[in-house]
């Protein structure tokens, strides 16, 4: 059967590791592109041996590598380098996350490569970028986002900064600007006929979601403070509450129709008239409302208080959120195969009007597709062998 999934005239060669560069990738396979993942011999990418895992295969590969291929390629051994620039003929992007000027210490960086493939959208997914003064420096989520200022704004009044449970910078700074830049260079590509050298910085990422707080900053001059900003916490309107059994409500009645029907329910109707005032009246508030949400259960404000039109919701558990009925109609819980049976992974967001969600397709075993991509470049199977027995693959 035909794919026509968007993508699946398109083949990405994918050489990087760990979380941004497989998120990236993993966005375009599930559109429809045909990702091949090209790693080092004897261990490959480290996320393929981390735990937990299931069947000998770790959640960050399943999570991460669903529906790609994998081979091995040492480009480090004499003649790794000439197997990879026979495979980007063929390619249409290739996307590296190794720090700066690897890829041509190695004999294939950018110029390289689109010698042999003009049309090549070659995409770098570095912690700083290709050139500045931090372009060299190592780094892992916390530090981008602490050098671009997100960190700082992240946590409570008068707390400490809190590290984020989700990788802000390498997920929406990293893998989703790489997909962006990459599809936008795709499309002028189909203008051009040239590929493009994309240059992806995750602190440059990380720092743009901070559009809205810097234009404050930039136009008043006070720096944002965590805990203290509209959409922080600083608001008894926009708070998150615990309830009675420990488990916690989220209000964002931002909007002064929401706030006048959730201040009715709960039995202060006079705070909707004070909702954005300052200081001691607003902690006043929040401190009341903390009190009456402590008098209920988190299942019990919902049933009264979900329907309202109030913008009123639970925070929910990671199981839980796999059970809610908004995400499994949506088609965001994917049956993933594996040897000992189907596994629930999350889905692709994007979706296309009339289109089902992205189906589930197992991770590819370690360098399992090798022979059948190399054979489809031109490699006969001796050639094959003979590069196995090397070191090459």
């Amino acid at each position: 059967m035909t794919d026509e999934r968007p993508l699946s005239h398109l083949r990405v060669l994918d050489l990087t590791r760990l979380l941004p560069g497989g998120y990236c990738t993993l966005l375009l396979a599930d559109l429809g592109a045909d990702v091949i993942k090209v790693e080092q011999p004897g261990g490959g990418d480290y996320i393929r041996w981390m735990p937990p895992e299931r069947d000998e295969v770790s959640a960050g590969h399943l999570a991460l590598n669903r529906g790609k291929r994998s081979i091995t390629l040492n480009l480090k051994h004499a003649e790794g380098p000439g197997v990879l620039k026979r495979l980007v003929r063929e390619a249409d992007v290739l996307v590296e996350s190794f720090r700066p000027g690897v890829m041509e210490r190695l004999g294939v960086g950018f110029e390289t490569l689109t010698e042999e493939n003009e049309r090549l959208v070659y995409c770098a997914i570095t912690g700083y970028g290709q050139d500045g003064p931090y372009r060299d420096r190592a780094g892992h989520d916390q530090n981008y986002l602490g050098y671009a200022g997100v960190l700082d704004v992240i946590g409570e009044l008068d707390g400490p900064p809190v590290v984020p449970g989700v990788q802000i910078a390498d997920v929406g700074g990293g893998g989703l600007m790489a997909s962006t830049g990459i599809l936008a260079a795709l499309a002028e590509r189909e203008r051009t006929g040239r590929g493009r050298f994309v240059d992806i910085s995750m602190m440059d990422g990380a720092f743009s979601w901070l559009s809205i707080h810097g234009a404050a900053y930039a136009l008043t001059g006070e720096i944002p403070r965590r805990g203290a900003m509209r959409l922080s916490g600083a608001y008894a309107c926009y708070h998150p509450y615990e309830a009675a059994d420990g488990r916690w409500i989220t209000v964002g009645a931002l909007e002064p129709q929401f706030f006048i029907a959730l201040c009715e329910v709960l039995g202060v109707p006079e705070f909707a008239e004070r909702q954005f005032v300052e200081g001691d009246e607003q902690c006043a508030m929040i401190e009341r409302l903390k009190e009456i949400f402590r008098t209920r259960t988190r299942d019990e404000w919902m049933a009264e208080l979900e329907h309202l039109e109030a913008c009123v919701g639970p925070v929910k558990t990671v199981a839980e959120a796999y059970q809610d009925p908004q995400l499994r109609a949506r088609g965001m819980i994917v049956e993933t195969p594996l040897p000992s049976g189907l596994v629930a992974t999350i889905g692709n967001p994007v979706r296309f009007a009339g289109e089902p969600p992205a189906r589930g397709a197992p991770p590819p075993g370690f360098g399992e597709h090798t022979d059948q991509v190399l054979a489809a470049g031109g490699y006969d199977a001796g050639a094959i062998a003979r590069m196995r027995a090397a070191g090459i693959l």
